[in-house]
């Protein structure tokens, strides 16, 4: 009876992977030894062949086994921190205002004043803040009725460029994704990539 030098293989059984594991290497190997041919045994280079296979599979399963619990850790990692920014700002690049957001006003030079337009979402009715120039240059919003606003600004009949810097409360973090998804209080989603700072 010809006997066959057992190898190290992964069976792969639908989308469940399953690892030969160490005991049932050992076993093969047990196996094999007492149903060689006794008048044709196995050469010691063969076992210490196996045997070197035998540990590098407990090598690798070691290896793997450390991976998965770094994986695990860095993921409870991510979550409580993502989870802790909940009640922070997110800057965004956006024009839509719900409760307890913020917006910088940032003019592209000298001023005599600043009109925010606001444009309610719902009734589309419009209110503007003037900010004269000495004035601190930030608007909160405080209604629970959301808002899109807009910007200009004046130095004496000249047009001023003016910028928006837009921080929005952060209320929710959806974590089922392989990102995380930040909440405004509106219900606004918010991809990582859109964010460009936390405060």
């Amino acid at each position: 009876m010809e006997v066959t030098p057992v190898t190290y293989n992964t069976v792969v059984k639908n989308s469940n992977q399953k690892v030969v594991s160490k005991d049932d290497f050992l076993k093969i190997l047990v196996t094999q030894l007492k149903y060689q041919n006794p008048l044709d045994p196995q050469k010691p280079e063969e076992f210490l062949t196996q045997l070197s296979q035998m540990t590098q599979v407990e090598q690798l399963q070691n290896i793997t086994n450390s991976l998965e619990n770094m994986k695990k850790s860095m993921e409870q990692t991510n979550i409580s921190q993502w989870i802790s920014a909940i009640g922070k700002k997110m800057h965004v690049e956006d024009t839509v205002m719900s409760k307890g957001d913020e917006v910088y006003l940032k003019p592209n030079g000298d001023f005599d004043e600043i009109i925010l337009t606001k444009t309610n979402v719902n009734t589309g009715a419009i209110e503007t803040v003037k900010f004269k120039k000495g004035e601190p240059l930030v608007y909160t919003h405080d209604s629970e009725e959301n808002i899109k606003i807009s910007v200009s600004a004046k130095k004496g009949n000249e047009t001023v460029a003016c910028k928006l810097v837009l921080y929005r409360v952060i209320a929710g973090v959806n974590i089922e994704q392989e990102k995380p998804v930040l909440i405004a209080v509106n219900g606004d989603l918010y991809n990582l990539e859109k964010i460009k700072e936390i405060k």
